[in-house]
């Protein structure tokens, strides 16, 4: 009866995970005893898993809203539960939500009948929100290895193509070398500091004159491995042939859900448990990876007549921005960081949509999608075009749109740390990169097309993330203080 009292409090904090974990259950049941006898009637279940699918998800993000506990550590102080966690785990099921409102007409158009895909969807949910709420890196690794297992299988989803088995199988490989970093690092700091919670590690770097170079080593070992699960160079390798290789839906969900989540641990790490760290450690680190996949972001972009490659190598880019919001090392480079991971989310959300429409009109196969594949849009659907066009500038940072506001804070946090040097390069990268975003304008506007192209009808899902996403960013340029206001909010949540 103690031991129940003493955990009432985190059970009631920890509902959504479980509601999530349940409903895994609910789903392989429904799909297990249902499958048989669709299978017989030659018909498929996707209408009705996604109609499941759904409502959980929304009352997940009802749990997470109504979450009594607001502030505490759970379960022995391996999670917490916060302020960035609670925005965080709401912006993972708005990618979610979005993910399976587009997903019904990609699934029934590219013949997948399996309804184990919508289990990994709640799996998802469920790793991440674990992710976002670990106070230990322990619970990090193993909510880590969670979500990895899960993106292994999806990214070789499409069983007939070399092309998804090749980015399953590099996928898998090099993300087993970041797991054994990670785990090494971890494994340097607990010889160092003797314990592997966050809060307990905050305490003792609090005031901490001398450092271990085993502490250094280890914290190298550990942001590197989170690093390379949202590819930031030069943990890089891997993405561009995995985003091509996977099927569209699946390079959705690696392009648009998980950076938040991977950001938030890579924040609490530095600025909470190793915040002493700063002048010697992180803004070092941060400053070379953000230059790195700044550079790699567009040197590699330049070259690309593929789409999803040059989405690929646009994402590093941008996480190259983050980096160095990261590296500013103060309440503006955390309230930047987390401003610009919104609008990015969003922006890129418009896009795979648009790419996934692509893919079920293309004829030259969903793994080869080039430039001369979007010619004709703008003639078959100019206001779909129109806001294509409008999101590819957000993206490439050119006012009044939200990229250019997300990119501006950066720079501004750059600045206010003296960063000058590395704030011009910010700026020159910046432009070359705005030549392959604004080619593909070109190439909607003014490249004649010699053959037809056919452009599948939107489905209402589809449509309505179109809608969602393009007004939310319209909507920041009228009124971007409830934007501004909001991170603001969070990061001081992370930071006091």
């Amino acid at each position: 009866m103690k031991f129940a009292l003493i955990f009432q409090n985190d059970t009631a904090a920890f509902l959504p995970e479980l509601f999530l974990a349940i409903s895994i259950l609910v789903i392989l049941l429904h799909g297990s005893f249902l499958g048989v006898s669709a299978a017989s009637l030659y018909t498929y279940l996707t209408p009705s898993i996604v109609r499941l699918t759904s409502t959980i998800l929304f009352l997940s993000l009802l749990l997470v809203l109504n979450n009594p506990v607001e502030s505490q550590t759970l379960w022995n102080a391996i999670f917490v539960t916060d302020n960035i966690g609670t925005w965080s785990k709401l912006i993972v099921f708005l990618g979610l939500l979005f993910c399976v409102s587009v997903s019904e007409s990609y699934l029934f158009l590219a013949r997948f009948r399996a309804y184990e895909f919508f289990v990994f969807i709640i799996g998802i949910g469920l790793s991440l929100c674990l992710l976002i709420s670990s106070y230990d890196l322990l619970s990090i690794y193993l909510s880590m290895e969670f979500l990895s297992l899960i993106f292994y299988v999806l990214a070789a989803w499409k069983k007939n193509s070399y092309f998804s088995a090749e980015a399953g199988l590099k996928y898998f490989i090099l993300g087993s070398v970041a797991s054994i970093f990670f785990l090494f690092g971890a494994s340097l700091i607990y010889f160092s500091m003797g314990t592997t919670n966050l809060g307990s590690l905050a305490l003792l770097t609090e005031n901490l004159t001398t450092s271990s170079p085993f502490i250094y080593l280890g914290l190298i070992c550990v942001v590197s491995a989170l690093l390379f699960k949202i590819g930031a160079a030069p943990y890089h390798m891997w993405i561009a042939d995995v985003y091509e290789g996977a099927p569209t839906l699946v390079g959705f969900i690696f392009a648009v859900i998980p950076k938040f989540t991977f950001f938030v641990v890579i924040l609490r790490l530095s600025f909470t448990s190793f915040w002493s760290f700063f002048p010697s450690l992180w803004e070092n680190f941060f400053c070379v990876c953000g230059l790195f996949s700044l550079f790699i972001g567009c040197i590699c972009g330049l070259g690309e007549i593929k789409i999803k490659r040059l989405l690929a190598f646009s994402s590093v880019g941008h996480v190259g921005f983050l980096c160095l919001g990261l590296a500013s090392g103060n309440i503006e480079g955390i309230q930047a960081v987390l401003f610009y991971l919104s609008v990015y989310m969003l922006t890129a959300a418009f896009l795979w949509v648009y790419i996934l429409h692509l893919d079920l009109s293309s004829t030259s196969g969903s793994t080869l999608l080039t430039f001369s594949d979007s010619i004709g849009l703008v003639r078959s659907n100019p206001l779909m075009g129109f806001g294509v066009v409008l999101m590819i500038f957000s993206l490439a940072g050119i006012p009044p749109f939200g990229g250019f506001f997300a990119k501006l804070n950066i720079f501004i946090s750059i600045v206010d740390s003296s960063f000058y040097i590395i704030a011009i390069f910010v700026v020159i990268t910046s432009v070359i990169s705005a030549f392959y975003y604004i080619r593909l304008i070109k190439i909607f506007y003014f490249e004649k097309n010699k053959n037809w192209f056919f452009f599948a009808p939107l489905s209402k899902g589809a449509a309505m993330v179109l809608v969602l996403s393009g007004l939310t960013i319209i909507f920041f340029m009228l009124s971007p203080n409830i934007f501004y206001l909001l991170t603001y909010k969070v990061g001081l949540g992370l930071m006091f």
